[in-house]
């Protein structure tokens, strides 16, 4: 019997199962003696000690599997996000999170053996490995095997969002296995033809033979404490770009420029601190969460948050803010509800759709629902449908009507069209899922906020 699945089967080292109570890995005999080096040399202590990477304990084989080394249950981590759903600094700190570990490897005679983005994550903010399998020996004059997967994998992607745009990033929902080096320099300014990081890892790289061909990455040997230098000439570099150049935020300064009033904003807040104290959320999903302003007030009343936005910019900024808070619990996610990551790899189920990850207790929808339905012609039932199955508890959504004036700028240039976008339809949508807990109207306005509980 197989217990491959199709989240993990690439690496014949071990590989990863989801079982009913959670994730499980399987390390095969062949890669012993990497795993034991790993976690007696200290190295994995130090990487746990610098919060790099996930802890595990080891579990006991099950007599049915006798012919792998080792099980083992890694820390459980509630949403793994993808890179395709990263902001800019994100990506930043999975880069120097790659970095750094393979810093503190070459201490202790091992090295990243691969450069997949997709073996990293977030967790209360830190950016941490996930493969425990990706460590391999390293001994002085070995090549830095993984060199030419890292250009391609994790440093081109972020240099297209740093010199162009980070909507790049989304190339990757397009190929989970990164962009070519000709592609990405073609695609890069001319002015990076005169820079000379981007001409060592990019635009010279490129020209070399392509890795069906023969990697150049076998004929280029270092030294432990060379291999250093170049990653400290990395790791320098990667820090230096400290945002991208190009800006475009649609709903960056939305609650200093765009709210109705500072009284709203104010009984908006009191209502929903209350509505959440009084539900004990596990995990919120804060979706449209814009400046994170709600996600913010959710983490202090939830175990957990996920603040789920489609402006990149806004994400970056929710990101940085909540790294600064002391035991941060806050996921930050790009994604388009109306456009979610979908599955990905073989089968499509290498890589898993968003909503499928995206479960939680709590749904928080705020200022949003008219967007779905105006902009993006969303019946108001789909909407209903999609939070119900996202929650298992609650869901919090504000109303806000077609005589709003937000919503007359969305319809100016459509018509009103949408016959059933009343507050009578929203009713009745979502009492087919949930039944109605409490609601909230705003003084000089004609928003109103609903405490849904699912049936």
């Amino acid at each position: 019997m197989s217990l491959q699945q199709a989240i993990s089967y690439k690496d014949p080292a071990g590989f990863v199962v989801k079982l009913n109570d959670g994730y499980y890995r399987y390390i095969a005999h062949s890669y012993a003696s990497e795993f034991d080096q790993l976690n007696n040399s200290g190295l994995y202590n130090l990487l746990i000690e610098e919060r790099l990477m996930v802890s595990h304990r080891e579990i006991e084989l099950n007599r049915e599997f006798p012919d792998f080394y080792k099980k083992i249950f890694p820390q459980q981590i509630g949403l793994i996000s993808y890179p395709y759903e990263w902001s800019f600094l994100q990506w930043q700190q999975m880069l120097l999170c790659y970095i750094r570990i393979n810093e503190i490897a070459l201490d202790h005679g091992m090295i990243l053996k691969d450069a997949s983005p997709y073996n990293f994550t977030f967790h209360h903010g830190n950016c941490v490995l996930i493969d425990t399998l990706s460590f391999s020996f390293y001994k002085d004059g070995d090549p830095w095997v993984a060199y030419r997967q890292f250009c391609e994998e994790s440093l081109s992607p972020f240099l297209l969002m740093y010199y162009k745009d980070p909507l790049w990033s989304k190339l990757y929902r397009g190929s989970i296995t990164g962009l070519s080096l000709p592609f990405v320099s073609a695609h890069l300014p001319f002015k990076t033809n005169f820079d000379l990081f981007c001409l060592m890892h990019i635009h010279l790289h490129s020209r070399f033979k392509n890795r069906n061909k023969g990697s150049d990455d076998k004929h280029n040997g270092f030294t432990a404490e060379k291999l250093k230098v170049l990653f400290s000439s990395i790791k320098k570099n990667i820090n230096q770009k400290k945002e991208p150049m190009l800006k475009n935020s649609i709903w960056e300064d939305y609650y200093e420029k765009d709210i109705e009033s500072e009284s709203y904003i104010t009984d908006k807040t009191e209502v929903i601190t209350k509505w959440l104290t009084a539900a004990k959320p596990e995990i919120t999903i804060d979706l449209g969460a814009n400046t994170g302003k709600f996600s913010s007030i959710a983490s202090s009343l939830s175990k957990v948050v996920y603040a789920v936005e489609s402006d990149i910019y806004c994400v970056n900024d929710i990101y940085q803010a909540n790294r600064k808070t002391e035991n941060n619990n806050v996921t930050t996610i790009v994604a388009d509800l109306v456009d979610p990551s979908p599955g990905l790899g073989w089968s499509n189920d290498e890589k898993s759709p968003l909503l499928q990850r995206l479960k939680g207790d709590m749904v928080m929808a705020l200022a949003l629902i008219h967007h779905l339905c105006l902009s993006r012609n969303l019946p108001i039932s789909f909407i209903a449908r999609l939070f119900s199955n996202m929650t298992s508890r609650f869901a919090i959504v504000e109303f806000v009507p077609k005589e709003d004036p937000k919503s007359k700028i969305l319809l100016q240039h459509k018509g009103d069209i949408f016959e059933h976008y009343t507050e009578n339809d929203f009713i009745l949508s979502f009492e087919q899922h949930f039944k109605l807990k409490a609601s909230h109207s705003f003084e000089n306005s004609l928003r109103k906020l609903y405490l849904w509980e699912k049936i």
